[in-house]
């Protein structure tokens, strides 16, 4: 058998641990390449519904039936019968110190028959109904409802018109051009009447009707 030299047994001892420094850095780069595979948490597997953004709040007011069940007033921005109506003697001193003014008028509801015109000569395109009225409840501009002071002791009467046929048309809409619909309108106005506000009274403002008128609706 021939035997090796020292020289050679040399160079085969480094090509030996070249190769194994080459076949380390070798596999190192293998692993770094896969793909790195995290121990979850327990808490991580719970279900957490996708993120939504905050939903504006609903005033829910308007589907509300402020008035008393069987109440005519169903349909209108004012309330003349509610359930549950507070008491109001312990606002009995501020009512008669700061708002008497608001109760001076103690005149009862008096119905006026549906007008057409005031003069012979003249005639409304829209019918409607003048009445005297003491609400208890009424619609704000806000769309939000709130309690008014009326009873028998303290009251706030309010004259009201009120468009008979309000969406219908007006009289005479055969007269008009083509391409114009003539409409009856309810209008309103912003009437300050002293409201219930919380435990407390004060002034507010509510939406009353005050006319009814003819619009043109260009069709």
């Amino acid at each position: 058998m021939m035997m090796m030299t020292p020289m050679w047994v040399t160079l085969l001892k480094v090509l030996v641990v070249f190769l194994a420094l080459f076949t380390s850095n070798v596999s190192a780069e293998v692993q770094s390449d896969q793909p790195q595979h995290l121990q979850r948490h327990p808490s991580d597997t719970t279900y957490r519904p996708p993120l939504t953004p905050p939903q504006p709040l609903v005033n829910a007011t308007n589907r509300l039936k402020p008035c008393r069940n069987n109440s005519s007033d169903q349909l209108k921005t004012f309330c003349t019968e509610v359930d549950d109506y507070p008491n109001l003697s312990k606002f009995k001193v501020k009512l008669e110190q700061t708002y008497a003014k608001f109760f001076m008028n103690n005149a009862q509801p008096t119905d006026v028959s549906s007008r057409v015109g005031g003069d012979p000569d003249e005639m409304y395109l829209c019918k409607s109904n003048r009445r005297l009225i003491f609400p208890k409840k009424g619609q704000k501009s806000d769309n939000t409802w709130q309690l008014i002071v009326n009873d028998e002791e303290y009251k706030q009467g309010i004259q009201i018109e009120e468009c008979e046929g309000d969406g219908k048309p007006c009289d005479f809409a055969s007269n008009f051009p083509q391409h114009y619909r003539p409409i009856c309108k309810q209008h309103y106005i912003q009437q300050t009447l002293v409201s219930i506000q919380g435990d407390d009274v004060g002034q507010g403002s509510f939406k009353i009707p005050s006319c009814c008128k003819c619009a043109l609706k260009i069709l």
